[in-house]
């Protein structure tokens, strides 16, 4: 299962520089908000470590809600 977290930090961040976590990338040009895609609690630890060491500050981080049905197995249809 993944979870999606939203992050914002100060300054400009390119997605490619968490790769493969970021979902999602827009910068005003004094802020960047990022949708990360992670699979527990840890790696998005890691994320948010690895943004701090590119020297951006993370000034808030929330988790998203997913539908249960979004990550269920797809069934083959056998009709």
């Amino acid at each position: 299962m993944t979870m999606h977290a939203v992050v914002t930090v100060t300054g400009n961040v390119d997605e490619r520089d968490i790769w493969p976590y970021a979902a999602w990338c827009f910068s005003d040009g004094t802020s960047t908000t990022l949708t990360v895609r992670v699979h527990d609690s840890q790696e998005l630890v890691a994320v948010l470590g690895s943004l701090t060491a590119l020297g951006l500050e993370v000034t808030s981080t929330h988790l998203v809600e997913e539908s249960p049905e979004r990550d269920a197995p797809v069934e083959p249809d056998t009709r």
